[in-house]
């Protein structure tokens, strides 16, 4: 039963407007009908009722009047019970005259022969009130007939009453009228609740239509279509309806637009923001937040549920700061992410709605590269002061020595000369080195890329430094192979490259047992060059920064062996700008192996690739 009652309630919830607006309209006209037909038919009853009744009376009232005095004939029972036979016959009615003495002489339903049998109607209640008011009447069931009737009865005789006259009419035929009457009035009601619910329906319909153009206009703006209007023809309720309709349209329409620019602006802002509600669980994030902290934004958007931050630090500086409640400016915290350690500027604002904390918002400046960026800055300084204070400071004192009178010293002052020419190379080499890098990164440079022979820059490369080669008694190994195809590559700065390379290795070899080895392969549509050595090589801390800008593992030795400490990052910087990719593997004391890839030009280089073991006393 509950089931039902609530299957019931369900499919009138979903019904449409005009269906509830009907089924409303019908329930009101059927309960109108039927206490219309019960209204009705009880006062149709009581007017038939009554107007039985005045009838019987006007005929009674008339015999009356025509019996003022006993007919000498009543006499006979016989003639009497004829008299009453002949009134009932033609009245339709039963007639019943009753002597004083309750005795029944003469009944239009009971033969002459038969009234001795009847019993006394003294205590017929319609008679004693007849006899005692002039008129009586009752309903009820007679025991003479076996039926229910209604009796009026009325006294005859003008001085003094000689005998009661009593009329009776069957319940039955006066119900059967009344079931007459009541067809006729369930017919006229049928056809006026037919046409009362048919009204109803158009009515319903009528009202519904205007509802179900706002409700598709709703329903329109639900799935963000903006553009259809509502014709407004009226200034009732509906009118009123569909107008407010509009506006809301126009108002979404704008807050669309402002929410798409707002979406547009908040992606594009490279700062980590997050929003997080009283309780410290992250709301909302912009991009740039949901890649620093893994965060499912798609997902917090369409769910509005939030999350508690996983990293310990940022979980501790939001509870912190929503704790807080105030303002916090450019305050710095280390966190962990996916991309590892990263150093974040953090200001905090509290969202505040009628004094009531709801929430933060935290704009997080990821400052781990600027502060990198800014120690670089600070290391290249203090290198390119250091670098170039060593030299001047040399020459200057050489300088001085000479102008003191040490250049009349024939043998020193050539030696003094020859510091001072190799510190003025040095200078003019770092010099050299911090333009090519500036222009290298800046961009200003412009590579002539063409096929070229690696081999053949290798010779080159290695008849460069014959002489330290030799003079260390290093062991040069070259492996290329025969078919090593042609690298698409400036030859230029490919043959700097490889000088740095190779340089760094003599510079770091031992002398008498140091090794170096230079190789190439081809690895799918690129060539992979090697240059490896036994030299001291580089800690592990060290290799991450093998690359930056005058850095250097052991600065003390770094300056023994001269050099710049731009080599390598200007190899880096020419291997990325031919679309390539530089490498470093290295074990302290064991050595170093220097590599890059450089893409190939699509033709086969036509040098003879050979194995080339050279020593200084070979050579």
């Amino acid at each position: 039963m509950v089931t039902s009652s609530r299957k019931a309630e369900k499919v009138v919830k979903n019904a449409k407007v005009s269906f509830r607006l009907g089924l409303v309209f019908g329930i009101i006209i059927f309960f109108t009908v039927a206490i219309s037909y019960f209204y009705l038919g009880e006062h149709l009853r009581s007017l038939f009722y009554d107007g039985m009744k005045n009838r019987l009376y006007k005929e009674l009232q008339l015999n009356r009047t025509l019996l003022d005095e006993r007919p000498a004939q009543w006499d006979d029972v016989r003639l009497s019970d004829l008299w009453a036979d002949d009134v009932g016959e033609a009245l339709e009615l039963r007639v019943t005259l009753v002597s004083l003495n309750g005795e029944v002489i003469g009944d239009s339903y009971i033969d002459a022969d038969r009234l001795s049998l009847v019993e006394n109607h003294s205590n017929r209640p319609e008679l004693q009130q007849a006899l005692a008011e002039g008129s009586g009447e009752s309903i009820r069931y007679s025991d003479t007939v076996k039926e229910e009737m209604l009796y009026i009865a009325v006294p005859l005789g003008r001085e003094e009453p000689f005998a009661i006259l009593r009329f009776a009419k069957p319940l039955s035929d006066i119900r059967l009228l009344e079931a007459e009457l009541r067809k006729g009035i369930e017919g006229a009601l049928f056809w006026s609740l037919l046409l009362s619910l048919v009204f109803g329906v158009l009515t319903a319909l009528f009202l519904s239509r205007p509802l179900r153009v706002i409700a598709d206009a709703a329903d329109n703006i639900l799935h963000g279509d903006y553009a259809s209007r509502l014709e407004i023809n009226s200034d009732d309720e509906i009118g009123r309806l569909a107008r407010a309709v509009n506006f809301m349209s126009d108002e979404m329409k704008r807050m669309n637009q402002q929410e798409e620019w707002f979406k547009a602006v908040f992606s594009s802002i490279r700062e980590a923001i997050i929003v997080t509600d009283a309780n410290g669980n992250i709301k909302l994030g912009n991009p740039a937040a949901c890649r620093l902290f893994n965060l499912d934004c798609a997902l917090m958007i369409k769910t509005g549920a939030g999350h508690k931050a996983t990293d310990s630090r940022l979980f501790e500086l939001l509870e912190r700061m929503t704790a807080s409640g105030s303002t916090v400016e450019k305050e710095e915290v280390t966190v962990m992410t996916d991309r590892g350690e990263r150093v974040l500027q953090v200001s905090a604002m509290p969202i505040i709605k009628r004094k009531i904390p709801e929430g933060t918002v935290f704009v997080m400046n990821d400052i781990t590269k600027l502060l990198n960026l800014e120690r670089m800055r600070r290391d290249f300084v203090s290198s390119v002061s250091h670098e170039l204070r060593t030299p001047l400071t040399s020459i200057t004192g050489y300088t001085e020595t000479l102008l003191e009178g040490a250049i009349d010293d024939a043998e020193n002052a050539k030696h003094f000369l020859q510091i001072i020419l190799q510190e003025s190379e040095r200078l003019t080499a770092l010099i050299n080195d911090v333009l090519d890098l500036s222009k290298i990164e800046s961009g200003r440079i412009e590579y002539t890329f063409a096929p070229v022979c690696l081999r053949a820059i290798v010779d080159q490369v290695v008849d460069l430094f014959g002489r330290a080669i030799e003079k260390k008694g290093i062991v040069l190994r070259v492996q290329i192979p025969q078919d090593l195809p042609y690298v698409n590559a400036d030859k230029g700065y490919l043959e700097l490259v490889l000088r740095n390379l190779l340089d760094n290795a003599i510079k770091y070899v031992a002398e008498q047992n140091g090794q170096i080895m230079i190789s190439a392969s081809t690895v799918d549509d690129m060539v992979r060059v090697e240059v490896k050595d036994n030299g001291i090589g580089i800690p592990r801390k060290d290799l991450g920064r093998i690359f930056e800008r005058f850095y250097r593992v052991d600065k003390a030795r770094s300056r023994a062996v001269s050099g710049t400490g731009l080599g390598l990052s200007i190899v880096k910087h020419i291997v990325l700008a031919h679309k390539g990719k530089v490498e470093v593997r290295s074990r302290l004391n064991l050595g170093s192996q220097f590599s890059f890839v450089i893409p190939i030009a699509g033709q086969s280089g036509n040098s003879m690739g050979v194995t080339v073991d050279r020593r200084a006393a070979e050579a």
